[in-house]
């Protein structure tokens, strides 16, 4: 399952740019323009990664990466690669000492971009730990697999990946715009893709162990819970 990434870029050229290729490339992607728009999304906590240009409209870049560390705009362990027209040593120095992963130089190669991002998303899933246990069910995101019991479930990309978001945080009420958003890479909470994909994956759960497993809470969200949790 590739990471969500959130791109902080107020140039619509270099956005669009970045959207079309990295959901080409798997990529669940929001984009916003501006930094008080950035802390928004982050503390909603959907984005894994965030790759934030430097001069917003409305403040610096390096403000929203201290505000994801402090902890004031959600996990502050998101990924943050720094995006930047200027590439002098301070200007890195700098973006280093307020915690960015990376640094980017504009004009950048999107190839190396892409690498430097799947280098990141690999090193965030390693602190995180690649293996989820939720009472019998056992999620592998190195391997993309899951067992229940040890009998393996098959299931297609998008079933696997609501299961992984849900098996993260099994009590959470994750919110239906959320988890579209984080999967299909747009927010709307009317349609029924995700209802669809969740009541699938519920039955594949169900016929291999009772239990309540995908729940939907007051049609807003959905959570993983089972018998044994």
């Amino acid at each position: 399952m590739c990471a969500h990434l959130l791109i902080v870029e107020d140039d619509e050229t270099i956005s669009e740019f970045l959207v079309d290729n990295l959901r080409q490339d798997g990529h669940a992607v929001t984009t916003v323009m501006t930094a008080s728009d950035a802390i928004a999304v982050l503390r909603r906590g959907a984005p894994e990664i965030a790759l934030v240009d430097v001069s917003l409209p409305d403040g610096s870049g390096l403000e929203v990466v201290r505000m994801i560390r402090s902890g004031e705009a959600g996990a502050p362990d998101v990924g943050v690669i720094m995006v930047s027209g200027r590439g002098t040593e301070q200007d890195r120095v700098r973006a280093f000492e307020r915690g960015v992963d990376d640094y980017v130089v504009k004009p950048f190669s999107y190839p190396e971009l892409l690498l430097r991002t799947a280098a990141l998303e690999s090193r965030i899933r390693g602190r995180v730990g690649s293996v989820l246990q939720v009472g019998p069910l056992t999620v592998d995101l190195a391997a993309r697999s899951a067992t229940v019991a040890g009998v393996l479930l098959r299931l297609p990309a998008k079933e696997y990946e609501l299961l992984a978001v849900l098996a993260r945080d099994p009590h959470k009420v994750h919110m239906k715009e959320d988890l579209m958003e984080r999967i299909w890479g747009y927010r709307n909470s009317g349609t029924r893709t995700l209802d669809s994909h969740a009541s699938r994956l519920r039955r594949r759960l169900v016929a291999v162990a009772d239990g309540p497993w995908v729940i939907n809470n007051w049609s807003v969200g959905y959570s993983l819970r089972t018998v044994l949790q």
